[in-house]
């Protein structure tokens, strides 16, 4: 067994290098190559090793948490600078890099694989069926970045000349369909989770599933049909099959989905639920998600194991992202509805205070964004988990006003580092509410019904096949948890997207209120053509109201209100952080950055790849 691992650890090692370098690479002299994955045992280990490859918190860093620096939930000084038009010929290499090399791996796998039929059980086949998946994952990473690319359905090791890697893209419809396939393929040969119990029973959602395949299938099918329905007419689409794509959701949905059993956590069946916003909040605070369903896949964390994150510490000492000082937008505040179903008018004068911007709200803002009442660390490295209190500072100078002033936990505006505030609202979602000291082993999801739901809601509403049926089982159930009542759906003036029906303005609101932070919002602007919300003054985003009559502001003591004039506002008193970074707003070139570049020394190799749009040399 240890020499398997050892033998495993090092073709790791080996097979990490990106499809330009083949002609560079020494023959592949992996001992055993034609035996390497005949039992049962080998195979589990190499399945296992490509997991290790999914996007999840590593020991250090923000991770999905801070991911959203990339769209405009995230206000960082360290701004992303593909949003600012910033990126360059070279600006794709990475993850054109890390598709490929992770596609190579999972081939590696198919080429190799050697089990005898007599020793194909349940288990070996399941295992392939999640290699399936891993390669519909990673060829709809590349899809997401750079459109048109050629599909990898083979170890291309073998055909390692010039001549055998001259391999045209296939259109981006093509790719879409050939990770639906595969995703079929892999449920194909998963076991049924609900008929068997053999996935949640064994597993308890720490492996791949059909039901991880079917969300990831929804995903892939409604991510392009808006794709090219939104950008038709365009560089970037230059055929719609939007019709054909959503009705892969609905099909996926009607066919997998609604028949794997699944449920969302809700008070009914978490047994730890006590206020409104638990049901959702122990989606992400938790550290053992096996017996919630709605986490269809999730990765667990263990300490003991050597295997942590930080996430704990760098929220709880009010770090958004872990490059820079930054902040949650306001506009990712004023996207969630009031309690009653009503959407806020953000010009509201009552939302200049603070405490009030929280009050009467959906359950999952109070969920996401550090508010008063909140257990929150002000400083980095303290061991004080006093809640957040924003309240007047009393400068009287009484004992009795002293000893209450230390009650007061303002958002962290006059620090400096990571910690510091840009916006005033910092992250709540994720934090592990016992404040464990040191390393942390809160679990992380990857895949969940909810997002499932979601899907279905959005691809119904594009085919004009909404219903009460769709309503019942799809957004209703979601707003409910959150506390919010469902009313039919109206204009509203202050939605940042413009030209929606009030129907598919309120699926996209629904999507940002229940996966913000998750890694989703960047994808969403992609598909539906709408980087363009963020270009001008006010694209640029703002954060909480910090006038001088603000309790915001006298929450602070007269010392701390001296470094508040430092505070970057605009004319009317809100946090204005990017003004002197972006005082045009985003410059997201929209001819260009809606794909990434495929790099030079790609093209250079394969002569029948094309350069995506806007990114020929001049």
């Amino acid at each position: 067994m240890k020499k398997k691992i050892i033998i495993l650890t090092a073709f790791i090692g080996l097979v990490l290098s990106a499809c330009s370098d083949f002609l560079d690479r020494q023959p592949l002299t992996m001992p055993e190559n034609e035996g390497f994955l005949a039992g049962r045992e080998q195979v589990e280990n190499y399945i296992n090793a490509l997991y290790t490859s999914l996007p999840a918190p590593t020991q250090y860093g923000m991770s999905v948490r801070g991911e959203e620096v990339n769209s405009d939930n995230i206000l960082a000084e360290k701004y992303d600078r593909r949003l600012n038009g910033e990126n360059n010929q070279f600006s794709g290499s990475t993850d054109w890099e890390k598709g490929y090399q992770n596609l190579r791996n999972v081939n590696y796998f198919f080429h190799y694989y050697k089990v005898d039929a007599g020793l194909e059980t349940a288990e070996v086949l399941s295992l392939r069926g999640e290699a399936y998946f891993l390669r519909a994952y990673w060829h709809f990473y590349l899809l997401t970045r750079f459109g048109d690319i050629p599909i990898m359905d083979d170890f291309w090791d073998e055909n390692a000349t010039v001549a055998g890697l001259q391999k045209p893209a296939s259109k981006r419809a093509d790719v879409a369909r050939f990770i639906l396939n595969d995703l079929k393929a892999a449920i194909g040969e998963i076991p049924e989770a609900r008929a068997n119990l053999f996935t949640r029973s064994k597993y308890q959602g720490l492996r791949i599933s059909k039901e991880a395949a079917t969300i990831l299938a929804m995903r892939v099918a409604l991510y392009e049909g808006s794709w090219e329905k939104y950008h038709k007419g365009t560089k970037f689409a230059t055929e719609d099959n939007s019709t054909e794509f959503f009705q892969e959701v609905l099909n996926w949905g009607d066919q997998q989905l609604f028949t794997a059993g699944l449920t969302l956590n809700t008070k009914d069946t978490d047994k730890e639920y006590v206020n409104t916003e638990d049901a959702f909040a122990h989606l992400f605070n938790k550290e053992d998600l096996s017996q919630i369903p709605e986490a269809v896949l999730w990765k667990k964390y263990s300490v003991a194991d050597g295997v942590f994150h930080n996430l704990g510490g760098l929220l709880a000492s009010g770090a958004v992202d872990g490059q820079g000082p930054s902040g949650l937008s306001k506009s990712l505040v004023d996207n969630y509805l009031n309690a009653d179903g009503t959407f806020i008018n953000p010009k509201d004068e009552k939302f200049k205070d603070f405490n009030e911007t929280f009050e009467g709200r959906d359950a999952r803002l109070l969920v996401t964004v550090m508010h008063t009442g909140c257990k929150y660390r002000s400083n980095a490295g303290s061991s004080s988990n006093k809640p957040m209190n924003v309240r007047a500072y009393d400068a009287t100078g009484t004992d009795e006003m002293k000893e209450k002033n230390k009650d007061i936990v303002s958002p962290n505006l006059n620090g400096d580092g990571n910690s510091k505030s840009v916006t005033g609202f910092h992250i709540r979602l994720g934090i592990d509410t016992t404040y464990v000291e040191g390393n942390t082993q809160t679990g992380i999801i990857l895949f969940r019904y909810a997002e499932g739901l979601l899907c279905y809601a959005e691809a119904a509403a594009e085919l004009d096949k909404w219903s009460d049926d769709v309503l019942n089982k799809t957004l209703k159930p979601l707003r409910e948890r959150a506390g919010v009542t469902w009313i039919e759906p109206q204009a509203d003036a202050n939605f940042p997207f413009t030209g929606l029906t009030p129907l598919i303005q309120e699926i996209r609101r629904e999507r940002c209120s229940e996966l913000a932070l998750q890694g989703f919002r960047l994808d969403d602007l992609m598909r539906w053509a709408e980087a363009g919300t963020l270009k001008g003054i006010n694209g640029r985003g703002r954060g909480a109201y910090l006038g001088e009559e603000s309790v915001l502001y006298k929450s602070f003591s007269p010392k701390g209100r001296e470094s508040l004039e430092l505070v970057l506002k605009d004319n009317d008193g809100w946090m204005d952080p990017l003004q002197q970074y972006l005082p045009e707003g985003y410059l997201f070139d929209l001819n260009r950055d809606y794909l990434l570049p495929i790099p030079p020394d790609e093209l250079q190799l394969n002569h029948e790849l094309k350069q995506n749009p806007g990114w020929q040399r001049k």
